[in-house]
């Protein structure tokens, strides 16, 4: 059997909530997918569990590793042994509707695009809020078509689309693979690429993915070091494509300097994380804006905990209760 659709799940450490995850692509209307889990050299029992599911169900593959390589690398081993007409992105703590693939199979189809994807909706502490969406307020009706411009943006209401978790029809990837040498931000840089390799891309309004997102703290922020590597990814872009329009150029140009304030706040979070107090004082006189970033955080870090969300209907992350209708209330018509 030529699978439909190949998921590509990278897996470390998500003992937790791979089992939801992995149950929920099994659980799809569509059948002929397969799923590859790309392991990371995993020290809990998540892939115990996943051996498990995959000695009942052959369309689990298991692809384990004794070198932790980050999240691209293990999506490359998965993306070179993909049988599918389509790749699909799921993570392995996040859960899809049963119908996911269906709907977004048919509308990529009605659309005669290469990649689809669907708005995220979050999942936070296992309670599901229908009204908290990648999107949020950026409201449409129809698909609308992608460009590299859109991942790019950095107005200040635009979503940061490099969270989505497209489908890409197999065939229009061209060879196309993640970039191993960067862990925060591979992503948005595959997508940057793809479309500027010519590839198309539509995006829906509907959510058919459960997105988990997990306390935000100082102990969870990026380094240095990362938001450096993806000012250097952006150069690197620049000089593979050089006959970019000069919007587009200008578009690389913004993000680049929007990402000077993000190094900024993270070399003061790692100095005050080290203790290294005089240093992180320095950098707050030099640039006194980042104490509002820094007030947000700590914040976020104390009241998380006392948070209680709100009581949700009619929604559970336990995909045998769902049904063939809509999502919840973010499947109502935008406006």
């Amino acid at each position: 059997m030529i699978p439909t659709v190949s998921v590509i799940m990278a897996n470390y450490n998500a003992a937790d909530h791979v089992l939801a995850a992995l149950k929920s692509v099994l659980a799809q209307s569509i059948p002929e997918v397969e799923i590859l889990l790309a392991d990371d050299a995993s020290t809990d029992a998540s892939i115990t569990i996943a051996r498990q599911i995959a000695a009942a169900d052959p369309r689990l593959i298991i692809l384990e590793s004794d070198t932790n390589a980050g999240p691209a690398a293990v999506r490359n081993r998965a993306l070179d042994v993909a049988k599918g007409e389509w790749v699909a992105i799921v993570d392995s703590d996040d859960i899809i509707h049963p119908q996911r693939f269906e709907r977004m199979l048919s509308a990529a189809r009605a659309l005669q695009t290469e990649a689809i994807a669907d708005d995220l909706t979050y999942l936070i502490d296992d309670t599901v809020h229908p009204n908290m969406t990648l999107l949020g307020d950026v409201r449409f009706v129809n698909p609308q078509t992608l460009t590299a411009q859109n991942f790019l943006s950095t107005t200040p209401r635009a979503p940061e689309l490099g969270y989505l978790k497209p489908m890409f029809r197999a065939d229009a990837l061209n060879g196309l693979r993640y970039r191993e040498d960067i862990r925060i931000g591979e992503d948005n840089d595959f997508y940057i690429r793809f479309l500027l390799n010519g590839g198309q891309m539509h995006l829906l309004p509907e959510s058919y993915y459960l997105y988990r997102r997990h306390a935000q703290s100082l102990s969870h922020r990026m380094c240095p070091e990362d938001v450096q590597t993806m000012i250097t990814v952006l150069d690197d872009t620049l000089i593979r494509y050089p006959n970019l329009s000069d919007d587009l150029k200008a578009a690389f140009a913004a993000r680049r300097a929007a990402l000077q304030t993000p190094l900024a706040f993270e070399t003061l979070a790692q100095n005050i994380k080290a203790g290294r107090y005089v240093s992180a004082t320095g950098d707050l006189i030099r640039k006194p804006a980042l104490l509002g970033p820094l007030g947000r955080v700590a914040k976020d870090r104390f009241a998380w905990p006392l948070k209680k969300p709100a009581k949700q209907t009619g929604l559970t992350t336990n995909p045998s209760d769902w049904t063939a209708q809509d999502w919840s209330a973010n499947q109502a018509t935008r406006s």
